[in-house]
C-alpha cells in the first residue's frame, strides 16, 4: 500500500528528479564561467587558467573518491548524525557521516599547492612545447620559468595558512561541540596569517554620492579601521554561510553557486578595460586560482550531500568555504562585490538577530517541521530564510526548498553582476 508520503515523492520527482537538479545546478554555474574564459584575449591568462582548471578537475574526481573513504572513518568515530527533516521516515533512522568538508577541504588545499609548484613554470611555453613534440624542453633544463613576485607568494602561502587554519578549527567545532560564543573567535584566529601578510591598501574609493554631501576626498585612508574591516568580513562570511543551513545540499550549493559567480567576476573584469592594469588584473587572478579548485571539490562534495543526502558537510565545511571567499574578496580586492553576492545570506542574518542575539527563543536547530504523513516540510516560528521561504510559498518536500533557496541565490548573484556593471560608472 502506497503512502501519502511516498505518492507526494514519486509525483514531485516526476516534475525535476534530484540528479537531474544537480546536472542543471552545475550546468548554469560553469557553463557561464567557460563562456567568459573563452573571451579572454591574453594567450598567457588563458593558459595559466586553463591550467588551474585541470588541477580542479582532478580534485574533483579526487573528492569523489575521498569522501566515500572518510566518511567510514568517521561513522567508526562516532562523527554522525540524523536527518532530522525526515524524521518519523525510514530516512530518518540512518545513520548519516558528519563532517565531510574536511575531504574536500584537504583536497582543496592539495589543489592549490600543486598549482603554486606549476605556476612557477611558464605554461605558454610548455603547451608549444608539448605541441611541437619538443620533450627535451619540458623535462630537461632548458624548460623556461616565469618570475613569481615574492607578494604573490606572501599573498597565495597566507591565503593557504588561513584556510588550514579554518579547516582545523571548523572540524575542532565538529568534534567539540564549540559555543556560538566561541564560534564567533574562531575566525579572528584563523585570520591572523592573513592579516599579518596583508600588503595592500588600507583606503577604500568613495562613491560620488557621499563625496559631495560629506566633503570627503575620493580615496579615504582607514589605516587600522580597514583592518577591522577585513576581520568583520571574514566573520561575516565564515558564520553566514552556517546560519543558512539545515537541509540537504543547501550549504554546499550556496557554496558553489558563489564560488561560480565570483569566478565568472574575475573572469569578466580579466577580459575587460581593468584587466590590463597590473594590479587589477592580479588581484582577479589570484581569486580565479582560489574559486576554480573551491568550485570543483565543492560540486564533488555535493554530489554526496545533496537530497537524499549521504554525508554532512559539518561546521568543518562551512568554516573552511565562507573562509576561502573571504580570502578571494580581500586578497583579490572586490569585498563589496563579494558582498553582493551574499545578498541571501545577509537578510538571512538580519532576520535571524532576535533569536541570535536571544531577544526571542533560540533553539539548537532552527529547522522547519516534518510531516511524515505527507514528506512535506512545514514553517516553524524560527526566524530564518529556510522558514520564510516555507511562509511565503508553502510546505514543500525538501528538495524543492533546497531547489527554491539555490534558485534565489542564482538570480540573486545574476542580479548582483548586472547591478555591479550598471553602478559602476557613477557609483565611483
Amino acid at each position: 500500500m502506497q503512502t501519502r508520503a511516498e505518492a507526494h515523492r514519486q509525483a514531485a520527482a516526476g516534475r525535476l528528479q534530484p540528479p537531474t537538479a544537480l546536472r542543471l545546478l552545475a550546468l548554469a554555474g560553469l557553463l557561464p564561467v567557460v563562456w567568459q574564459w573563452a573571451q579572454l584575449a591574453d594567450e598567457r591568462t588563458k593558459y595559466s587558467l586553463l591550467t588551474s582548471a585541470a588541477v580542479s578537475v582532478l580534485g574533483f574526481f579526487g573528492t569523489l573518491h575521498i569522501v566515500p573513504l572518510v566518511s567510514r572513518y568517521t561513522l567508526k568515530a562516532g562523527l554522525f548524525g540524523m536527518d532530522i527533516n525526515k524524521k518519523g521516515s525510514r530516512e530518518g533512522e540512518k545513520k548519516v557521516p558528519e563532517s565531510l568538508g574536511l575531504a574536500s577541504g584537504v583536497v582543496f588545499l592539495i589543489c592549490i599547492v600543486l598549482f603554486q609548484q606549476l605556476h612557477y613554470h611558464d605554461i605558454p611555453s610548455l603547451v608549444h612545447s608539448l605541441r611541437t613534440g619538443k620533450w627535451a624542453d619540458i623535462l630537461g633544463s632548458g624548460r623556461k620559468t616565469q618570475v613569481v613576485s615574492d607578494a604573490w607568494l606572501v599573498d597565495y602561502n597566507a591565503a593557504l595558512a588561513t584556510v588550514c587554519f579554518m579547516l582545523f578549527l571548523g572540524f575542532a567545532d565538529d568534534v567539540l561541540d564549540i559555543p556560538w560564543r566561541v564560534k564567533l573567535i574562531l575566525p579572528c584566529v584563523a585570520s591572523l596569517p592573513l592579516l599579518i601578510a596583508y600588503s595592500g591598501g588600507t583606503g577604500v574609493v568613495v562613491p560620488k554620492l557621499f563625496r559631495g554631501l560629506l566633503g570627503l576626498p575620493r580615496y579615504l585612508e582607514l589605516g587600522v579601521l580597514y583592518k577591522v574591516y577585513m576581520i568583520m568580513l571574514v566573520i561575516f562570511c565564515t558564520n553566514s554561510i552556517n546560519i543558512l543551513a539545515g537541509v540537504n545540499g543547501l550549504e554546499a550549493g550556496q557554496t558553489f553557486v558563489i564560488a561560480c559567480a565570483v569566478l565568472f567576476h574575475n573572469l569578466h573584469m580579466l577580459a575587460g578595460a581593468p584587466g590590463q592594469v597590473p594590479s587589477i588584473r592580479d588581484g582577479h587572478l589570484f581569486s580565479a586560482y582560489l574559486m576554480l579548485p573551491l568550485a570543483a571539490t565543492t560540486l564533488g562534495l555535493l554530489a554526496f550531500n545533496w537530497y537524499p543526502s549521504q554525508v554532512f558537510v559539518g561546521d568543518t565545511f562551512t568554516y573552511f568555504a565562507g573562509m576561502a571567499l573571504a580570502v578571494a574578496g580581500i586578497l583579490g580586492h572586490f569585498s563589496e562585490t563579494l558582498l553582493m553576492f551574499f545578498i541571501p545570506q545577509i537578510i538571512n542574518f538580519v532576520y535571524s538577530l532576535p533569536q541570535l542575539f536571544k531577544i526571542v527563543p533560540c533553539p539548537r536547530h532552527r529547522l522547519p517541521r516534518f510531516d511524515p504523513q505527507t514528506g512535506l516540510l512545514h514553517p516553524t516560528p524560527n526566524m530564518n530564510v529556510v522558514n520564510l521561504v516555507l511562509r511565503l510559498l508553502g510546505p514543500c518536500t525538501e528538495f524543492w526548498l533546497c531547489v527554491r533557496i539555490l534558485a534565489w541565490q542564482v538570480a540573486c548573484c545574476a542580479a548582483a553582476l548586472a547591478a555591479r556593471d550598471v553602478l559602476a560608472s557613477w557609483w565611483k
